[in-house]
Order: C-alpha cells, then structure tokens, then sequence
C-alpha cells in the first residue's frame, strides 16, 4: 500500500494544525472549521465547516486509490458527522412518525434513470433534529427555492450530483483487475476528478444562494498547483502526439494505401520527454543501482499527481451528503405534484403574550398515504393561537391518527428546512416534538395496556420542553372511561403550563363534550370532528365540533364483524370439522 494510517494520522495533524480555529473533536476524529474558506463548501450550514472525519476519509481514499475496498467509509461518511445544534430528540417520536419509511416512499431519489443509494442515516438526521438557529433554516431554505425555480440550474445540480457519486464509485471498486486495468482505473479516477471540479465551475457562479460556494470552490480547486499538474498530466495521457493521415480508399471503399503524412509530438506539455530523454532518465536510473520497470515509473508518477489533488477530495465526499438532502426534498415535492398536491414553506412566527402566534395550516395532508396508492384529501386546521390544545374526535377508520401524523410530519419537514405537506402554513417554531400513538404489544413490556400509557404519559412531562408540539393519539384508552377522563383532565390541565400546542384524539365523547360546555374548562381548548357525509361516511376532513358518535357498528359491518356474519363463519366452521 502505498500509504499506511500512520501517514493518514499525520497527514491529518498536519491539516489541523494548520486551521488555527478548530472546535474540540465532536467524536473520534471529527473537527469542524469554522473559518471561511474558499475550499470548504458546505451546503447545510451558514457558517461553514468541514465535518467528515478527515483520518477515516483520507484512509478511504488512499487506500480506494491503490485498488482496495473502502467498507463503506467514503457512502457513510456523514452518517456520524456533526450536524447543526437542535433541541429536538428523535426518539421522542421519529419512530411513531414513521421517519424511515417517509424517506423510502417519499423522498426516493430518481435523476433519468439513475437511481443512487442515499445515506438514509444522515438524511434521518437533518429530518429529525431541525436547527435551533433560524439562520440555518433559511439558509437551506434559499437553497431549496433557488433549485425548484430554476431548471437549468436544477439539471446542472443533477448532473453534478451524478459525477459525484460515480467519483466516489470508483474508490469503492472491489473487483480484481490485472496490473494494467487497475493503472487505466487510477486514470479514470482522476479524470473523474478533472471531471467534477470542471462541472463545479462552470453554472454555480450565478447563484445568489449558498449554492455558489460551489463555484468558489471551483475556483480554489482550479487554481491549486496539484489540479494544475492534473490537468497536465491528462493532457499528456490524452494528447502525447498527433498524427496526419493520408488515405486512398477504391471503389469498393476499402483501403488501397495508407500513408503517415505528418507526426507532431505535444512538446508544449511539462511531461513531455524526447525520446533521448526517455532513454537518458532511464539510463541514469540503472547507474545508480535503481531497478526500476516502466510500469513501476508509471505508477509513482499517477500516485505522485493523486497526491496533489487529494486535499480537494474530502469536501466532495462532503458534498455528495449534502446534495442528497436537497434532492430528497425535490423528489418529495415532484410526488406531491403527481398527486396534485402542494407543498410550501412555513412561515415561522413568534408570538407575545399580547398577541399570540396564530396557527394556520391549509391544504395539510399525509404522506405517507402515498405508501398505499392513496391520495390524500387535504384539510384545513386555523386556530387564533399556537398553545391550543386541540382535541379531535370521530369515527373509527376516520383519519383522526392520519391527521395527527400529517402535523408532525408538516411541523418537522417545514422546521428543518423542507417543504412542507401544506399549501400554506403559519407556525410557530416548536423547541420539541413529542407523539405518542397506540403501538402494538412488544414481547418485553413488563405493564399491562395502561401501564404502559401512564409510562407514555410520564415520559411527556420527563421530555416536553416548554413551546413544544405534543401529539397524543388515543389519550387514557387503556382504562374505563370514569377513571380515564380524570387522568385525562389532569394532563390537559398540567400540560397548559408548558404553553405548547397540543393534539389530541379520544373517543371519549361524552366527556369531551363536557369540556367543550365548560366555558372556564374550555379556555385553550379547540375541538375537532371527523366530518361525515350525508350516509354518516368519513370524508377525511375535519370540522369544529365534538362528534356524537364513534360510528362503532358501521365500522363493524365494514369490516364484517356482524352477528350474521359471525354466526355464518361459526357454522361454516361447524361443517368442516369432521367430527
């Protein structure tokens, strides 16, 4: 191997010793920058940084440039990375939310045919844990908006994406090659690179977003002495000599004569050597005991030129992550299209005491509808204050849990610098997110169905923070209703200490009811209803009000659960058994 780890160890103290303002490593051999370079690109934050860990990247690469595989060092390398600060803990819902699948079905990366396989780590990472900082939502925000607005420089994107991710390929090359296909494969490595750096310079220039520090970078990159001696020695490889042909062709379109009229070599080029030269260089080699073979030269020589771009790598490597995060959103944003639907970037408010943040969310629907072929009716919820509580109720089968999804979903995906499943939506920017829906049954739950619910419940108030977004499907369903509606009232009014917008769904009617006439009770409290249609069917839309009915039978005999049909399989089961 033509470097070992001890020289990557040092290769990167050398690096971190020569960036005077680093922040202490965030874990085993990160660092981030925060100096304003022109080689550091960095789509996601305003401030920029170079957060992959430069030991494991540098590695990857020396050892992917010589032929050896990279165990995936170089696709996951933000997997682990530092990400901008949030308040937000995944595990306080990503799992209820169904972030993982969000990314499967909806954000399913497609450039013409080319599929690529996404870091889903890293893009679970930005989803659920949005930046506190207001600054870094907007500055991916300009990203994303300059994108979906302007073709060309979209398909520019596209195709840089692309180069990127083939770069990257050819470090993770695990097939044996002889001698001479892995020397044309180093080649190919850096003309790939050539590649790249020369797609990077040309179109990002004009961009007034964050994108244009791709071109800055270019810049940087293009003016480096190693790129320089790159493109020298490419010119070499592609332009050693030209030859003028003279052909005589007979009538039967064959050739009758071929004559070599003139041969020039590329004698401009700093590589080029006469042949006496070649010879001498050669010579010179064998007197001082040097057994070196032409192909051993070679390969020093393209090992030597890999040297001096590699310092251009570890941002690209960086990058591909990156664009991945705007692509996604792009890919989310064509779904909805397909649909008809619209998405759109929340307006994040804050509101005072005197005058409260409103609530507006229009045109909200679930994506992960889509999972099923459905497409999902959107609705509309408007409340004249953020810290309402709103307690929903309705039919079985209604899409009351469907709902609750769609708001964090919409909270999160706009909060982190997303579209949003809306078509308009004034918000207030949540410091957490917590949901808790009826899960199934696990083999190691050491409590009963209400065990585990007052678990969930003290686990809200052990995490909500104060403004938070808190969804609770299904409120104290795990007892009789008396002792249900007490526990009830007591989280509601508890939870009004934290200000935070609260929804919840109960089929608890009567007592929802009670709070809706309980003027004092009610303060804070907005009601929803599952709106039905005339034959008392849900429409997937929501109204003010409390439902009068869980429409229980009706969903019995959808799904066939009548005495008719109950006692006809007992029959059916009757005349089966032999005896």
């Amino acid at each position: 191997m033509r470097q070992d780890a001890a020289r990557s160890s040092a290769l990167l103290a050398e690096e971190q010793s020569q960036t005077p303002a680093v922040v202490p490593p965030v874990g085993p051999g990160h660092w981030v920058s925060r100096e304003k370079h022109r080689e550091i690109i960095d789509l996601l934050n305003p401030e920029p940084a170079v957060v992959v860990n430069l030991q494991r990247i540098n590695w990857a690469l020396d050892f992917g440039f010589v032929g050896g595989a990279t165990a995936g060092i170089l696709s996951g390398a933000l997997s682990l990375a530092p990400i901008a600060a949030s308040d937000w803990d995944p595990e306080c819902f990503a799992d209820m939310l169904f972030v993982s699948e969000l990314i499967d079905i909806c954000m399913r990366i497609d450039i013409e045919g080319f599929e690529p396989t996404i870091d889903k780590r890293f893009l679970a990472r930005l989803l659920t844990q949005p930046p506190k900082d207001s600054d870094v939502l907007e500055f991916r925000r300009a990203i994303l908006q300059e994108l979906a607005h302007e073709g060309e420089l979209r398909a520019l994107f596209n195709r840089t994406y692309r180069d990127l991710y083939r770069l990257r390929e050819l470090f993770d090359s695990t097939k044996r090659l002889s001698e001479s296909e892995d020397r044309t494969r180093r080649l190919d490595i850096l003309s790939a690179i050539h590649e790249v750096i020369e797609r990077l310079g040309n179109g990002f220039d004009g961009c007034k977003s964050g994108l244009s520090r791709i071109a800055r970078f270019a810049q940087f990159a293009r003016a480096s002495a190693g790129y320089l001696r790159l493109c020298e020695l490419l010119d070499y490889e592609n332009h050693l000599a030209s030859v003028d042909l003279k052909l005589r062709l007979g009538a039967d379109g064959r050739i009758r004569r071929f004559e070599i009229v003139r041969m020039s070599e590329n004698r401009e080029n700093p590589f080029y050597r006469t042949p006496l030269g070649r010879f001498w260089i050669r010579l010179l080699f064998f007197f001082r005991g040097y057994m070196l073979s032409e192909v051993e030269l070679i390969n020093r020589w393209v090992d030597s030129i890999f040297d001096g771009v590699r310092q251009l790598l570890p941002p690209l490597i960086q990058l591909i992550g990156e664009m991945e995060f705007y692509l996604a959103a792009l890919a989310f944003k064509e779904l909805a299209d397909t649909h008809r639907l619209s998405v759109s970037f929340p307006r994040f408010i804050s509101g005072t005491p005197s005058a409260p943040a409103r609530r507006v969310l229009r045109g909200l629907f679930n994506p992960l509808l889509f999972s099923q072929n459905i497409t999902p009716i959107p609705c509309d919820i408007e409340d004249e204050t953020w810290d309402t509580t709103t307690i929903v109720t309705g039919p079985n089968s209604g899409g009351k849990t469907r709902l609750l999804q769609a708001v964090g979903l919409a909270q999160m995906l706009g909060q982190c610098g997303m579209f949003a499943p809306v078509s308009e939506g004034v918000l207030n920017r949540a410091s957490g997110l917590y949901v808790s829906l009826n899960a199934e049954a696990r083999a190691d739950q050491c409590e009963g169905h209400l065990g585990t619910e007052l678990i969930r419940i003290r686990q809200l108030f052990e995490n909500a923070r104060y403004g938070s977004l808190i969804i609770l499907d299904e409120l104290c369903s795990g007892t009789n209703p008396s002792e249900g509606e007490e526990i009830f009232r007591l989280v509601v009014s508890l939870l009004r200490e934290l200000r935070p917008c609260v929804f919840i769904t109960t089929h608890f009617l009567q007592f929802a009811m009670r709070l809706c006439d309980e003027s004092e009770a009610a303060d804070g409290l907005c009601f929803l209803q599952v709106k039905l249609d005339e034959s008392n069917c849900p429409t997937y839309r929501f109204i003010p009000g409390v439902a009068k009915t869980s429409l229980a039978q009706q969903t019995a005999a959808r799904l066939g659960v009548t005495r008719e049909e109950l006692l006809a399989l007992i029959r059916r089961g009757r005349l089966a058994d032999p005896c």
